[in-house]
């Protein structure tokens, strides 16, 4: 199979170009090696085999410091001295990164591909900035950022290391403003989607644009809402050039919507995050909140609509409430040796100023019933370094499996400045589960027909909902 080359630079486009794009031109250098027939699903890439046995192969249990210092253009980032806030030049008083933090790291065909978080953190004075709310308070008199790039990088399939990274921004709107002095700027958190039959996608989370973009005052400069902070989806690369030009999930980036519950009150920020991806049956959809199990489905037009809410008992003594992190993938029977095939995802929680990390097990079917949880993962925490209270902290970003290796890879962020990769063994991830014995799918047997029906009745309007916002 062969892939055709735009023949309009990237950096010479429009950003109303970019935004039309149905894939990712400027990624064309690190992704022509994967443009071959994609195969996503689990058994049908056990057939294949690895050209040679990496080192991450043949030491089996791993855990790899990335090192982007040569892949990276931007990497010996410049401390800044002078910022642009509303399009005007602004002193910064405080100011320490980029750090590489969470990555993300997938097997797209036969190569992988990594996507990272760049972040820096730095402060400003509150008055400096037209109409910006003060505070009477000492130490509330500056404005604290937290700034974000992201990077989509091709990866040296032998180490796993990153070996050219591309910037990548695909927003073309000016960002809305919180006024609670702290702000987020940029692109958060990619999370890579392999959606067999769609392409690669990547998931980010960013502010939406502001109620009036010429604004000054916090009520013009407020996010248009009622999110403050929500994910976006984008088409990277399509399963084949011969893919329907006329797929909406092709037309550029998409702005996921979905409310949970009522509207916020004046002056509160809603934020939308941390949902966990995954398909069924060609179909994209997200684990939105994990106790109770919420699992809600994507339209091409962002609108997203709760199917299925489950209880979980597995999260019950947990010291807070779950938090998604990866994109939960079908493991088959055949590959876990279990008697039925389920989905795998990692979920994270908060204790003390730090963070737990574990998989979970999912049924592979509707309802999608979360029904066993680990024990914490073995990933490193480490500080953060804008703030020191939060001791012991990691954040998993991707999750993948490698059948011809019998391996798992987990792709994850060590105190928002170290990039790794886990690799385990799948004997050592299920290990981590308790061994059971496996009644769940006798016991909501009735359920899950039910829901099977629900969920064919709610695809059969796909298409009429799939029109425009």
């Amino acid at each position: 199979m062969a892939c055709s080359v735009a023949s309009m630079n990237w950096q010479q486009k429009t950003a109303a170009q970019r935004l039309r794009a149905s894939w990712c031109p400027w990624c064309l250098s690190l992704l022509l090696p994967l443009c071959q027939t994609v195969t996503a699903d689990v058994k049908q890439l056990s057939a294949s085999t690895l050209e040679e046995q990496p080192v991450w192969v043949q030491n089996r249990s791993t855990d790899i410091i990335l090192d982007f210092s040569k892949a990276d253009p931007y990497y010996k980032h410049p401390s800044l001295g002078v910022v642009s806030i509303r399009d005007k030049p602004m002193r910064v008083n405080f100011h320490i990164g980029y750090y590489h933090g969470n990555v993300a790291v997938v097997r797209y065909g036969t190569k992988f591909v990594m996507a990272v978080r760049k972040m820096q953190f730095y402060k400003t004075l509150r008055s400096a900035i037209e109409n910006y709310p003060l505070s009477t308070k000492k130490d509330e008199e500056y404005i604290s950022w937290w700034g974000s790039k992201l990077s989509v990088c091709s990866v040296d399939t032998r180490t796993l290391q990153p070996v050219a990274c591309e910037d990548y921004d695909p927003r073309t709107w000016k960002e809305c403003e919180w006024s609670k002095g702290f702000e987020g700027e940029g692109p958060e958190d990619p999370r890579l989607i392999v959606w067999p039959g769609k392409g690669l996608f990547m998931m980010f989370g960013s502010k939406p644009w502001p109620k009036d973009t010429s604004g000054t005052e916090p009520e013009q400069t407020a996010c248009e809402g009622p999110w403050a902070f929500q994910p976006w989806l984008i088409q990277l690369q399509p399963y084949s050039p011969q893919q329907d030009p006329a797929d909406p999930w092709s037309k550029g980036i998409i702005r996921l919507q979905y409310l949970s519950g009522e509207p916020p009150k004046q002056g509160e920020l809603l934020k939308e995050k941390n949902w966990n991806p995954f398909t069924y049956k060609g179909k994209l959809f997200f684990s939105q909140q994990f106790d109770p199990h919420v699992v809600i489905q994507a339209h091409p037009n962002g609108t997203c609509v709760k199917l299925f809410e489950t209880p979980t008992r597995v999260f019950r003594n947990l010291t807070s409430k779950p938090r998604g992190n990866t994109q939960a993938v079908l493991v088959p029977a055949a590959y876990s040796g279990e008697t039925r095939d389920f989905y795998l995802g990692v979920v994270h929680a908060e204790a003390s100023r730090s963070y737990q990390n574990y998989f979970y097990k999912m049924q592979a079917h509707p309802p999608f019933r979360i029904y066993a949880r680990s024990k914490p993962m073995p990933i490193i925490n480490s500080k953060h370094p804008r703030n020191p209270v939060w001791t012991s902290v990691s954040f998993p970003m991707s999750l993948d499996l490698i059948p011809e290796t019998n391996q798992v890879l987990i792709g994850y962020g060590s105190g928002d400045q170290i990039p790794r990769i886990l690799v385990m063994p799948w004997q050592e991830v299920s290990a981590l589960f308790p061994h059971a014995p496996q009644t769940h799918d006798l016991l909501y047997a009735w359920r899950n027909r039910a829901a099977r029906r629900r969920l064919a009745h709610s695809s059969s309007g796909s298409d009429q909902q799939s029109q425009g916002v």
